[in-house]
């Protein structure tokens, strides 16, 4: 229901979860790092061909499309590497502050 979408979503909210380039930005070792299953590649290219990636969303397209490139993921945990308390403590506080990128799911409208 895409033509629904300004009116079914929240416009302020904003994607605080991994990226692909967070494992380098992180120093995620590359032990943590899982190849990607053929499920994944398949869901990945499927999302990159929804019309709000095509258009809205280019942060999104170019981190899906480096973790197609890579041919790697990394779940979330992996950050527990540094500590337990870093997902916690560090990398959350920094995407909530938005001093990592953390973007709108829309486009400011001015």
């Amino acid at each position: 229901m895409a033509y629904d979408s300004e009116f079914l979503c929240t416009p302020n909210i904003s994607w605080i979860g991994a990226f692909s380039s967070d494992s380098e930005r992180y120093s995620v070792p590359s032990q943590c790092l899982l190849p990607l299953t053929t499920e994944d590649k398949k869901r990945t290219e499927a999302l990159l061909n929804r019309c709000y990636l095509q258009h809205e969303e280019p942060r999104w397209r170019s981190e899906l499309e480096m973790m197609l490139e890579k041919g790697v993921k990394f779940e979330i945990e992996a950050l527990s590497v540094h500590s337990l308390s870093y997902l916690s403590k560090e990398y959350l506080p920094s995407k909530l502050q938005g001093t990592v990128g953390c973007l709108n799911f829309l486009p400011d409208k001015h």
